[in-house]
């Protein structure tokens, strides 16, 4: 549920709290109860994951350490906050831009964005379509899109999950669910342990489209077979 939420929530990292929007939006083809969508936000609340809070009776959810994962560009929120206000989590986003901007873009990256990305270039990718595909698969609504199917059959859990998801809603306008899992398992078959430490994480292995790459075949197994000197 964690990584279906990084999904749906808006740019400030809040989303709608109740138990049934959550449940249409996270699991819409899942046996999901909405009390076991309550106590699963009780859980990540418990961990210090998520923040919970109310505003005019509705429920609302905020992620914590949103700004230090993800990149805001709104100042205004899509969802209040928990004093009721729609402005940005981020206080240096309004500081830098002041009222009545309501996009980073309009006065450039803050001054720690800027720091920690000395490009000025504020698209480094010539290609636009390729990063509104991208965009696009970012906000995209979680679905049964067999995402768990891949991540249990990928051999190597290393990387960022949530990357991989990512990476993976994207592939998904080249290629099938039923290929990419049909493409790792093809993969990886066969394969040694000491040859699946190798292995790509699966956001490096979606990204670089390797699902076109053929499977290696299977090293032969040595037999010893012993010499009679007689």
């Amino acid at each position: 549920m964690f990584y279906r939420l990084i999904v749906i929530c808006d740019d400030n990292g809040r989303a709608d709290a109740r138990p049934k929007m959550l449940k249409a939006n996270l699991f819409p083809l899942k046996d999901v109860r909405p009390a076991q969508i309550e106590d699963a936000l009780k859980a990540l609340s418990s961990a210090e994951l998520v923040d919970l809070y109310e505003v005019g009776g509705k429920p609302f959810l905020q992620m914590r350490t949103w700004e230090k994962h993800q990149r805001v560009r709104n100042v205004r929120s899509k969802y209040p906050g928990p004093d009721g206000s729609y402005e940005s989590s981020l206080p240096q986003l309004a500081a830098d831009c002041g009222e009545p901007l309501q996009d980073e873009a309009d006065c450039g990256e803050p001054p720690l964005a800027r720091a920690q990305n000395p490009n000025p270039n504020p698209n480094p990718n010539p290609n636009p379509k390729e990063n509104t595909k991208r965009a696009r698969a970012r906000e995209s609504t979680p679905k049964d899109d067999g995402f768990e199917k891949f991540w249990d059959a990928y051999p190597k859990k290393s990387g960022d999950i949530r990357q991989a998801y990512q990476e993976y809603v994207f592939a998904l306008d080249s290629i099938s669910a039923e290929d990419l899992l049909k493409a790792i398992q093809d993969q990886t078959a066969g394969l040694s342990d000491d040859d699946l430490r190798y292995f790509q994480s699966a956001d490096k292995w979606l990204r670089n489209r390797a699902w076109r790459n053929r499977p290696k075949a299977a090293k032969p197994q040595r037999t010893f077979t012993p010499t009679s000197f007689e």
